[in-house]
């Protein structure tokens, strides 16, 4: 899956998980690499307070040099903007990559904040959120911090970076997560500001 967004920016990227107990690979994510059209797999949820022009959530070759498509979430004022699916799961022995470019900015400084990231939620049966991964680049103001239920993998720049890691072994940087209790995981190019 390729991604990208924000002024926050997350700019492109790539993602697969699959479960690693079958033996091989299980491609879990629809239209992971965005060579089909956005609606292909993929959902949006809200463009809330959307400033005209600026503010995008699209696929385009143009965002990384390789051939391929990527999608943007951009999100230029207050609220947030989110490209998103949901799959269920039956372990949580799954394997995650993402090759993502992500960046955020406040404009000012001492009264807002922005944060782009590629967010994994762990959720019940009920699609109750239970838990969080965000792999973010955040502004300096930004509330976001490490919980029992989230745990934040903060981007080293603004340039393309690749991460990958198993969820089993992720869960244990999330002590108030049962992870017997997860039914279902949401994958999101999650873009936000408190009005940069």
């Amino acid at each position: 899956m390729k991604i990208t967004g924000s002024i926050p920016i997350i700019a492109a990227a790539l993602l697969i998980a699959g479960s690693l107990s079958t033996g091989g690979a299980q491609e879990l994510v629809v239209n992971g690499d965005f060579e089909l059209d956005i609606s292909t797999g993929w959902s949006i949820d809200s463009l809330e307070g959307m400033t005209p022009y600026l503010d995008t959530i699209d696929r385009d070759t143009s965002f990384n040099p390789d051939p391929g498509y990527e999608a943007r979430v951009k999100k230029y004022d207050s609220a947030h903007a989110k490209l998103y699916q949901i799959f269920d799961v039956a372990t949580t022995n799954l394997a995650f990559g993402i090759k993502t470019k992500l960046y955020a900015a406040e404009l000012n400084q001492a009264t807002t904040w922005a944060g782009a990231a590629i967010v994994l939620s762990y959720m019940n049966d009920s699609g109750t959120v239970l838990g969080e991964t965000r792999i973010c680049y955040k502004t300096i103001h930004s509330p976001w911090v490490d919980s029992p239920t989230m745990h934040l993998i903060v981007a080293p720049d603004s340039n393309w970076n690749v991460y990958s890691f198993n969820v089993n072994d992720e869960l244990t940087n999330l002590p108030g997560v049962n992870p017997l209790e997860i039914a279902k995981v949401r994958v999101a190019l999650f873009d936000t500001t408190d009005g940069c």
